[in-house]
This record gives C-alpha cells, structure tokens and sequence, in this order.
C-alpha cells in the first residue's frame, strides 16, 4: 500500500516493450523492480511474442501494474501504446535488453523530477558487441542544442512528462529515429529541458538489428529540418555519408585479414576500446 510520503514523491511509469526477448526480458525486469524509488508504475507491453517472453514476464505479474500482450506496427508503435496506459507524470522506457546502471537511478533524480521540466536526460553506459569482443561506452549528455544531429542521450536515459508524450507521440514512419524526432520537435517547440550529468541506464547497442547506416543519416537529415541552415545540414550529413560508404566500406574489407587481437590492439590506438571492465 502506497504511504503518504510515498504518494508526494512524482509518479514515475517505467515502461518495457519486447517482443520475442526470452534471453533479456528478466534482467530488464529484475532491474526495474530493484529500483530504490517507491513511486513507480510498471508497464510491460509484449508484441505477441512466439518464445517463452510471456511465461517470463507472468511470474512478475503481481508487481507489473498493467501488461498488454497483442500484435502491433514495430517498437514505436508499442511505446506509443504504453503512453496512453500510463498514469504517471513522467514516462521513461527501458525495453528489454536495457537495464538501470544502479539500483538509486530514479532516486538520484527526484530533484528534476519536482521541476517544471518537461525533459529530463542522463548519461548512459552503451554496450556494443561484435564478433571481436564487447565494449563499454560511458556518455554523459550531450547540449540540447546539438539536437539537429544527435540525441543529447537514449531514449533509456530520458524522462518525458506523460502529458507531453502523449500530445507528441513518436512518429511510426521512423525505423530508427522516432526517439530523436520526438525530442527535436520538443526544442523546437521550446519545450524545457534538463541534463543531469550522471549514468543512468545500460542500454544494448546492438539491440538484435543490424542498423541501416545510410538510413540512420536520411532519417536524421529529415528531423533536422528547421532546426539550422540546411547548408549547415548539408555539410554535415554529407560527411557523415561519405565516411559511412567509403571510410566505413575500407574498414569492413580490411578488417576480414586482421587477427582478432590485432582489431583489439588498434581499438586501443584509437581510443575506441570503450572503458574497461
């Protein structure tokens, strides 16, 4: 039962959305209900999973408040969904795969919480795994104003008030960028934001899709409109498409000769070995 100095502390509703993640969904769970703050609201939304998924998430049932298990139009749509569900005043998604970095994550942010914000964005542990071995990247966020090229942080990593989200919605015509687009409308629209400089999530990178990359520049070209000249647009985005086809094409054919620990050793020339474990 909720107490009184519970119930003044900002509702927070967490939500997971997964489809087919029998390997990840626990640890996300586990995560969410180790959380050290006692307002939060759990939602799980499941894309009809055809695994184990469901068996999974049904042993936690008693401490999820709502979970939804249908068909649905991809990940944004789902997260859409959630939204409507949500009675909390703020949203944050941490779907399957991703977890909170510690156990006080929400707790240490109860300050912005109480703030007229309608934005809240930490810093994030991303994990990328290839054949090679697995990094650890360490980002705080970055300033809002570089929105017209890059989210400040993940989605797993940002408070949207519920009101605010729900007015907004994701665009479901984004494969990968409907994260970034809701928080470039938001600036653009002069919303509030607040950056908190500490590590909130782990969020997977890899995430179980390979990523377009020439797709992830058109989808980010799109959102940027408005938000600087677009020959400041042009000059960017052109670079990054021409690193993307000839710098990255270069690295994936020479990368087929290179011993395993001949990659590791020039990652740590480069500086993008991540940080250690």
């Amino acid at each position: 039962m909720a107490t009184n100095s519970t119930l003044q502390l900002p509702k927070v509703t967490v939500v997971t959305v997964v489809r087919n993640g029998q390997s990840v969904i626990e640890e996300t769970i586990l995560s969410v209900l180790d959380q050290d703050y006692p307002n939060i609201e759990y939602i799980v939304v499941d894309g009809d999973s055809k695994d184990d998924t469901c068996s999974i998430i049904q042993r936690y049932r008693e401490r999820i408040a709502r979970f939804v298990s249908e068909p649905d139009n991809g990940i944004y749509d789902a997260m859409n969904k959630a939204a409507e569900m949500a009675s909390g005043e703020w949203i944050v998604y941490m779907n399957a795969g991703d977890a909170f970095y510690e156990k006080a994550s929400i707790s240490r942010l109860l300050p912005s919480l109480r703030s007229d914000a309608d934005v809240i964005f930490a810093g994030v542990e991303e994990v990328l795994q290839d054949d090679v071995e697995t990094r650890r990247f360490q980002r705080m966020p970055s300033a809002i104003e570089r929105i017209w090229k890059q989210m400040p942080t993940s989605h797993q990593a940002t408070f949207v008030r519920a009101n605010v989200q729900r007015a907004y919605k994701f665009d479901t015509r984004y494969v990968w960028c409907a994260d970034h687009d809701l928080l470039a409308r938001l600036y653009r629209d002069r919303k509030t934001f607040v950056s908190e400089p500490c590590l909130f999530c782990v969020f997977d990178c890899g995430g179980g899709r390979s990523r377009d990359p020439v797709l992830f520049i058109k989808e980010r070209w799109r959102l940027s409109a408005g938000l600087v000249a677009w020959p400041k647009r042009l000059l960017h985005y052109g670079y990054e498409w021409c690193h993307c086809s000839i710098w990255g094409r270069c690295v994936r054919f020479l990368k087929q000769f290179l011993s395993p620990s001949m990659i590791v050793r020039l990652r740590r020339l480069r500086g993008t070995s991540g940080v250690r474990a």
